[in-house]
């Protein structure tokens, strides 16, 4: 598989923002109060990053995020703590100061393992390589016009399937009404928008609709066509889109939808891109 990129280098930093702006309020906090307002202050900003990855764990099931939650949930309890624990010499104790640093060390190892092995990356940028892969250059203009690609052969349920499995690996973004199910593909970086419904009304986005009748149609946003280092054939890109997300319904169909994260692992994008 060819390792070409086609999209343009990701510069977001959004991801490691929101840890690194979380210790810099600790600290700011810290230096202008003391420290137990410091460690209240990341105890409140740790509480609230967890609602949001409960909210992700409650849209997507994805596992990894439910250990995010729960490493989330533990930090938060300490830092509520830790002023007390000071202050009555607690960590003094070997054994109670070996059992709260053991549950950091196991959880924030387990956290880098599924940071590595992309187990909690949004794949929104495989997905777009994936769709690009047989495309060739060729500008016959953008278009915000969804479009037709093909028709599969599912039961609501068998769809139903399918999605439930994407949204579990990060694959894209489910919105389900009783006419139509949509996949919208997240790219690292523009999660919390998007979870958040911070971001565009989804239906402005990049997105696969499957229909009951079985209709397949896309819609590429400007902002993820303009995302591609070269003006691509846009009907091709569109049909491509469409068709990488019909392969992927049919081998989750026959039980085999893990190779088709494999191939997006094949890619070698980076883990926050």
């Amino acid at each position: 598989m060819s390792l070409v990129r086609k999209l343009k280098p990701d510069r977001s930093i959004t991801g490691p923002l929101v840890p690194l702006s979380m210790l810099l309020i600790f600290g700011l906090t810290a230096w202008i109060f003391n420290l137990r307002i410091g460690f209240y202050t990341l105890g409140f900003l740790t509480a609230g990053y967890a609602l949001y990855t409960l909210y992700v764990v409650l849209r997507t099931r994805n596992q990894g995020h439910i250990v995010a939650l729960v490493y989330q949930l533990f930090v938060g309890y300490l830092c509520f703590n830790f002023p007390t624990y000071i202050e009555r010499r607690y960590l003094d104790r070997v054994e109670f100061a070996l059992a709260y640093f053991s549950v950091l060390l196991f959880f924030g190892v387990l956290l880098a393992y599924l940071v590595l092995t992309r187990k909690i990356k949004w794949r929104g940028r495989e997905i777009f390589e994936l769709a690009a892969e047989p495309i060739e250059t060729a500008n016959n203009g953008y278009t915000s016009r969804p479009r037709p690609v093909g028709k599969v052969e599912y039961s609501r349920q068998e769809l139903l399937d399918f999605v439930r499995f994407a949204a579990r690996h990060l694959v894209a973004l489910p919105y389900i009404t009783s006419k139509n199910i949509t996949l919208v593909p997240v790219k690292m970086g523009d999660e919390f928008g998007r979870v958040l419904g911070l971001s565009d009304d989804y239906r402005d986005a990049t997105w696969v609709n499957f229909d009951m009748d079985g209709n397949v149609s896309v819609h590429i946003s400007q902002k993820d066509y303009l995302d591609y280092r070269e003006p691509l054939a846009f009907d091709e890109l569109c049909q491509s889109l469409g068709q990488v997300f019909i392969d992927f319904a049919e081998l989750q169909k026959k039980g085999e939808g893990v190779r088709f994260i494999d191939r997006m692992d094949d890619l070698r994008i980076g883990i926050f891109s």
